[in-house]
C-alpha cells in the first residue's frame, strides 16, 4: 500500500487553526446532522484524547464506531476546537472521515494553536458529540512554571485505574499555577497477554478478590479475536485484530477515559505494547535459545495498533534546533517471521524483515515546554541488543530467574562483549566463587546496547544542543543500579534487581552518563517507571568507578495497576529457602508489625546483615522497633549497599507529579490505597506521598523522601 493511500485510510489528519466565522451555538447544530440521523446512532466507546502538546500545535483522538443495526463503513466526523467549553469561540470547524481500516480511529494535528493555551474540543458523528479539553505547551522562551504528572504501567487484569482518578482529584485541590500540564506516559499501556500464568500465581495470594469495573462487569481481557497466540504456557496477541482488541479493552476504563479527556498525553512504549522483555522484534517467552522467538509479524501489528490508538506527533514534529527529528508516522510493511542472523557492528540484527518491522515506524522524540523544560522521549525496545546473558544459561540451578536478580560480574562481562577487560574479554566467566563456569559467549560482539546506535547519537545531540534550564528525560526502564549485595557466604557475587532494566546494559549507561559529565551538562532529571516500585536517587557516571561522580537525578513511577515488585519477589520465594525467602519479606504481626514486612527495602538500602538482623530478631520474638534498631546498628547497616538510593517503595500502585521551576524540581511519588475495587469520584485515597527536591547545579544535592501517611518500611 502506498504511504498517501495508507494515511487516507488510517484517520490521520492535518488542520489548521483559525478563528471560524459564524459558528452555531448549539452543542450540535441542523447543519451539522440531518433530521435522518437519530442521537444514540454513534458512539465512542474508548472516549477521547489529545497528545504531544507543542507551542502551536497538539493532536486530538478518538474512535467513533456506528451503532447496532448500522453499517461498520466509514463514519464522517466533524472536529471542534474552540478556547471556551461550550465550543463557540471555535478555531476549528472541519469535517474527517473515521475510517473502517483504521478501526474507525481519527487523529487529528490541530496546527496555527496559541501558546499556553486551554483548548476545548469535540467529535460530532450525526447528532452524538464528546468532548475534551488540552493545553498547548508555552512558547519557547516563556519564563514559566510546568507542571508534569508521570505514569506507567497499566495491567488491565491485575487492578482498576484509580491512580489516574486520585490524580484528578488531587489536581482539583492544587492552585490553578500548579495544576498539570500534560502527563508523561513512559509505556505498558496495555498488556499483550491474557490468562497469564504468573498473573494466576499472584492472584492466588495478593489478590483474591475477582475485579470488576464500575459497571459490575467483569473486569478481565475477552479472547482474542484471532484466537491469539500460545507460547510456553502464555497466551498472546497475534494479530493486528488482537492488538486492536487490547487497546479497546484498556481505554475502556472510565477513569483512564477521564484523564486522557483532561490533559494531554505524551507517550512512549515499553516492552507490552509488543511482548514481555522484548527486544528488536524479539519475544522472550521461552526463555531458551537466543534468536528462537522471532517475531516480525507481530512487531509490525503492535507498532500500527500504537500508532492508531495513541495520539502522537511524528513526522514533521521537529525538536532541539540543529538537530535533526528522525520520529516518523507509521508506514505498512510486508514481513515474515525469519529467524534472526547474528548482529552487525552496532548489535542490531540486519536480517531484511527485522529491519522493515522495526524500522516501519520511530517514535523517539523531544518536546520543549518553555525555557526551562526539554522533554527528551526515548525508544528502549526497538533497537536495543539482546539480554547480556542469554536465557539458556539461566536455566542453571544457580540463576534465580532468566532476567532477575543476575550477578553483577557476569553481566558487566559480558554486556562489554569485547570491550571487556580493556578489550582482552575472557574465555570464560565464573560466578560462586569459581564453583560454575560458562563460556563467554559474547567475547566477540559488540558491546550491548539500549537505545541503539542511531537514537543513542540523536540522545547526545538532543541533551547537548538543547538551551532549556532542565533536560527531562522520560526514560522507560530503570536506570540507577539497583544491587543485592551477596546473599550469603556461598553466594559471593553481588546481583543486581533486573537485566532488562539498565542495569543489564551497563556499558552504554556508563557512555552516556560519562558524555554528560564531559560535555559539562547540567540538571538532568530521569523520569522512570517500569519495575512496578518507585525509586528515587543519583545517577553517578560509572556505577563501577571508584570514585564515581554525580551526573543526574532519578525518580521512578511504580505502575498504574500493575501487580508491584514486591509481589512478585513474594511469590517467587514461596517455598524457598526460609532464610532467602525473609530478605525479602518476613511476617512480623506477632509482635505488632505487618503480616508482610517489605525487607527487600532495608536489603537495597542497607546491606544483607541489616536485613538478615532484622528478620533473625522478628523471628526471636522481637518487636519491629527493636529489631530495626539491631538493623541500623553501627557495623550491621552497609550504607554502602547502594549509596545513590534515597527512597524505596516496592509496594506501590501510584502516580508521580513534577512541578519544574527555574530554580528547582520539586517531585512528588503517590503511592494509592491498592486499586482491587473501582474507585469512584473520591478515588483510592493516598496511602503515602513521598517529595523530593532538587535544586538547580547540584545533581548529587536531592533532598527527601519528606513522607507523609503511611511511611514505607523501613523508614516506619
Amino acid at each position: 500500500m502506498k504511504r498517501r493511500d495508507f494515511i487516507r485510510n488510517t484517520g490521520w489528519f492535518v488542520v489548521g487553526a483559525a478563528l471560524v466565522p459564524g459558528c452555531a451555538t448549539d452543542n450540535v447544530s441542523d447543519s451539522e446532522a440531518t433530521e435522518s440521523e437519530r442521537a444514540g446512532r454513534f458512539s465512542f466507546p474508548q472516549g477521547v484524547a489529545s497528545g504531544d502538546p507543542r507551542a502551536t500545535s497538539v493532536v486530538l483522538w478518538t474512535r467513533v464506531v456506528p451503532g447496532s443495526g448500522d453499517a461498520a463503513g466509514d463514519v464522517r466526523v466533524r472536529v471542534h476546537v474552540a478556547t471556551d467549553p461550550q465550543c463557540e469561540r471555535r478555531v476549528v470547524d472541519h469535517e474527517i472521515v473515521a475510517t473502517a481500516a483504521s478501526d474507525h480511529t481519527v487523529r487529528v494535528l490541530i496546527t496555527g494553536l496559541s501558546p499556553a493555551t486551554r483548548y476545548h474540543y469535540r467529535f460530532v458523528a450525526g447528532r452524538d458529540t464528546i468532548t475534551g479539553q488540552t493545553r498547548t505547551a508555552p512558547a519557547r522562551n516563556a519564563d514559566v512554571q510546568v507542571n508534569l504528572a508521570w505514569v506507567s504501567c497499566q495491567d488491565y487484569s491485575a487492578g482498576t485505574y484509580g491512580a489516574y482518578r486520585q490524580m484528578i482529584v488531587d489536581d482539583d485541590a492544587r492552585p490553578e499555577a500548579d495544576r498539570i500540564h500534560a502527563v508523561v506516559h513512559l509505556g505498558d499501556m496495555i498488556y499483550e497477554t491474557r490468562n497469564d500464568p504468573f498473573q494466576a500465581a499472584l492472584d492466588d495470594h495478593f489478590n483474591p478478590i475477582p475485579l470488576s469495573n464500575p459497571d459490575g462487569s467483569p473486569r478481565v481481557v475477552g479472547a482474542f479475536p484471532s484466537g491469539g497466540g500460545q507460547r510456553a504456557g502464555h497466551e498472546f496477541a497475534a494479530t493486528l485484530d488482537d492488538y486492536r482488541h487490547l487497546y479497546r479493552t484498556f481505554l475502556s476504563d472510565p477513569d483512564l477515559q477521564a484523564a486522557r479527556a483532561r490533559w494531554p498525553f505524551i507517550a512512549i512504549w515499553d516492552d507490552h505494547e509488543f511482548t514481555d522483555d522484548c527486544w528488536q522484534s524479539q519475544a522472550n517467552y521461552t526463555d531458551a535459545a537466543t534468536l528462537d522467538e522471532p517475531d516480525q509479524i507481530r512487531r509490525a501489528a503492535a507498532s500500527q495498533a500504537w500508532f492508531e490508538f495513541v495520539p502522537a506527533h511524528l513526522t514533521g514534529a521537529g525538536g532541539v534546533p540543529g538537530v535533526p527529528s528522525q520520529a516518523h508516522d507509521f508506514t505498512p510493511v510486508a514481513v515474515t517471521d525469519a529467524p534472526f542472523t547474528a548482529p552487525d557492528a552496532d548489535n542490531f540484527v540486519p536480517e531484511p524483515n527485522n529491519v522493515a518491522a522495526v524500522g516501519a515506524i520511530a517514535i523517539y522524540r523531544s518536546l520543549r515546554f518553555g525555557k526551562h523544560v526539554e522533554l527528551v522521549m526515548t525508544d528502549e525496545r526497538s533497537y536495543r541488543s539482546d539480554h547480556a546473558i542469554p536465557e539458556e544459561l539461566t536455566q542453571n540451578p544457580v540463576f534465580f530467574a532468566p532476567r532477575s536478580v543476575l550477578p553483577l560480574p557476569l553481566v558487566n562481562t559480558l554486556d562489554a562483549g569485547r570491550t571487556a577487560n580493556g578489550g582482552d574479554p575472557p574465555d570464560a566467566v565464573s560466578f560462586l566463587g569459581g564453583a560454575v563456569v560458562f563460556p563467554n559467549v559474547r567475547k566477540a560482539s559488540p558491546p550491548g546496547t539500549m537505545l541503539g546506535a542511531r537514537q543513542k547519537a540523536w540522545w547526545k545531540a538532543t541533551m547537548k544542543e538543547s538551551d532549556a534550564t532542565w533536560k527531562l528525560w522520560g526514560n522507560e526502564v530503570t536506570l540507577m543500579r539497583l544491587k543485592i549485595p551477596q546473599l550469603g557466604a556461598t553466594d559471593v557475587s553481588d546481583r543486581i534487581v533486573a537485566g532488562d532494566s539498565w542495569d543489564g546494559y551497563p556499558t552504554e549507561r556508563a557512555e552516556l552518563m560519562t558524555f554528560l559529565r564531559s560535555s559539562g551538562i547540567h540538571d538532568v532529571v530521569v523520569l522512570s517507571g517500569d519495575i512496578h516500585a518507585a525509586f528515587a536517587g543519583t545517577i553517578v557516571d560509572n556505577f563501577d568507578a571508584a570514585s564515581p561522580a554525580p551526573v543526574a537525578s532519578e525518580l521512578v513511577v511504580p505502575g498504574i495497576s500493575s501487580n508491584s515488585l514486591f509481589s512478585f519477589l513474594e511469590a517467587a520465594t514461596r517455598g524457598a529457602d526460609p532464610a532467602l525467602r525473609s530478605l525479602i519479606t518476613v511476617d512480623a504481626s506477632a509482635t505488632g508489625g505487618a503480616p508482610f514486612t517489605e525487607n527487600f527495602h532495608l536489603l537495597l538500602l542497607d546491606g544483607i546483615r541489616s536485613a538478615g538482623t532484622f528478620a533473625g530478631a522478628i523471628a526471636q520474638g522481637a518487636p519491629p522497633s527493636l529489631a530495626l534498631a539491631a538493623a541500623l546498628a553501627p557495623g550491621t547497616a552497609d550504607p554502602n549497599t547502594n549509596p545513590h538510593l534515597k527512597y524505596v517503595d516496592s509496594n506501590a500502585q501510584g502516580y508521580g507529579y513534577v512541578k519544574i521551576t527555574a530554580d528547582q524540581v520539586a517531585a512528588t511519588i503517590v503511592t494509592i490505597e491498592r486499586p482491587v475495587t473501582p474507585a469512584g469520584a473520591a478515588g483510592p485515597g493516598i496511602k503515602r506521598a513521598a517529595s523530593f527536591t532538587i535544586p538547580k547545579g547540584n545533581a548529587g544535592g536531592m533532598s527527601g523522601p519528606i513522607v507523609t501517611g503511611e511511611k514505607p518500611f523501613p523508614l516506619t
